[in-house]
This record gives C-alpha cells, sequence and structure tokens, in this order.
C-alpha cells in the first residue's frame, strides 16, 4: 500500500513537510513518516539529500531514510517525495523554546548527553565523508528515548547543504556576501572571497578615516569549508542548549 498523507507538519525552501502513514494489507500494523515534498522541477535539493542519506543509513544518530518517489499531486504536478524516519518530538529548538518557556534549565548531564549524540552523529557524517554545513537545533531532530528518563534521543537531519570532502577540505565557488548554512552558526572561515575583499575595501575606509577596527581581516579565509565548519556550529548549538539564548546579538545579517 502507498504512504498516504494526512496533514502538514511544516514548510522550507524546498516545499511542504507532511505526516504520512502506511498501513499493512491487513490492516493491523501502521507505518508513519515525515515526507518533505516538492514540485519536481524545484526538487534537486531533496534529491541530493536522497542520495546523501543513502550514504548514511545505519547510524542510530542520523535520521533514517526510507526511499523517494514522485507522486502526481495538487492538480497533475509531479511531486516529488522524500520519506524519512518520523520524529514526534519536532525539533531541537522546540525543546529549547518549551523548556524556556517553563523556565526549566537543562542540566549538565542533560547537555552532555546531547553533546555525545551530536557529537557521535558529526563523526560518522565525517567518516562516510560529508560535512553536514547547517547544524543547528531546528536541523536535529528530537525523538523518545525508553532508556534514558526524562532525555531524548537527538538525531541529525536535514542535509541539502552537504558537502562532499577528501581527506581535508573542500571549498565551492562563493557568490557575493553569501555563505552556504545558517550565518548564525557558521565559522567565520566559511565566508566567502568575495566577502573578504569588501571586508579588506571597508578597512582601508575606515583606516583612511581614522577609524580602526580591532578585528583582523586575515582571520577570513577564501570561502573555506571543512569539518571544523560542523564543529563550530555544534559548539553555538550547544551553548544555546545550556543558556536558551543563541550565542550572537544582533539586528540583522550585517550585524552578524
Amino acid at each position: 500500500m502507498a504512504w498516504k498523507k494526512l496533514y502538514v507538519l511544516g514548510a522550507g525552501s524546498y516545499g511542504k513537510v507532511y505526516y504520512a502513514v502506511k498501513i499493512d494489507s491487513y490492516g493491523l500494523c501502521a507505518s508513519v513518516a515525515a515526507v518533505k515534498c516538492a514540485d519536481i522541477r524545484r526538487s534537486i535539493s531533496l534529491q541530493q539529500e536522497a542520495q546523501i542519506l543513502t550514504t548514511l543509513k545505519g547510524c542510530s544518530y542520523v535520521v533514517q531514510f526510507f526511499g523517494a518517489d514522485v507522486s502526481i499531486d495538487n492538480g497533475n504536478i509531479p511531486t516529488y517525495n522524500l520519506f524519512l524516519e518520523y520524529a514526534c518530538g519536532g525539533s531541537l529548538h522546540d525543546l529549547i523554546i518549551n523548556s524556556k518557556k517553563r523556565m526549566i534549565k537543562m542540566s549538565e548531564l542533560e547537555v552532555g548527553f546531547y553533546a555525545y549524540q551530536l557529537l557521535k552523529g558529526i563523526q560518522h557524517v565525517h567518516k562516510t565523508g560529508w560535512i553536514h554545513c547547517d547544524i543547528k537545533p531546528a536541523n536535529i531532530l528530537v525523538f523518545d528515548n525508553a532508556n534514558e528518563c526524562n532525555m531524548h534521543k537527538l538525531k541529525l537531519a536535514d542535509f541539502g547543504l552537504s558537502l562532499k570532502v577528501g581527506g581535508g577540505m573542500a571549498y565551492m565557488t562563493g557568490t557575493p556576501l553569501s555563505n552556504r548554512g545558517t550565518l548564525l552558526y557558521a565559522p567565520p572561515e566559511s565566508l566567502t572571497h568575495e566577502l573578504v575583499k569588501e571586508w579588506h575595501i571597508l578597512l582601508e575606509l575606515r583606516r583612511a578615516i581614522g577609524d580602526y577596527t580591532s578585528c583582523a581581516p586575515e582571520s577570513l579565509t577564501c570561502d573555506f569549508h571543512a569539518k571544523a565548519y560542523d564543529i563550530c556550529s555544534l559548539g553555538c548549538t550547544v551553548t544555546e542548549i545550556m543558556t536558551g539564548n543563541r550565542v550572537w546579538i544582533y539586528r540583522d545579517s550585517g550585524d552578524l
């Protein structure tokens, strides 16, 4: 029996996420899944994510991939469907927000347990030859954990921006003022070469009018993406778990 989409769980730049069920032919057992859907003409990122998740199967710290297909939805529009493990606890972002609303601070034991799981997931991703490039609370799923009292199972998700690396690092051709992943959780060395040039122009202008800055431009390299990228993002994420607040206080992306 085919999967049946019941209701929308959320939406992203690629499309929508549905809660779906599949009941066996005897009507005795039902399977559930989260289905990421996109118009087939705009589904390249989902198709790439499917390929990446296929290589990551079997890791208990990465969301499991059930398969993909194409269906005809909404007025004969071909839709690409990516079937994933359903996370009943939502995202780590939801968990942090709920804890903050209830004014409950997570214990050091909880923070350590969550950090350990994320490190294990990142270790597997890196061993398989990938950099996630967008680790943040919203891209980490929360599952029930019967083995640990009041603590959850965490799994990495959303690999649409991931990069393949060899023995060392990966580079990508950037565009002006761009960054791969979420800037709030990205290391400064990931900023593109064009942004480095913009920084040097701004620095020279400030020097010309006597306004010196204490931030060294050489700390920004030419669009560098390596395994350390994910570790920096992990540090920002763990800090947010501990404090309930993001690492950087800012008004807009210009401040960052």
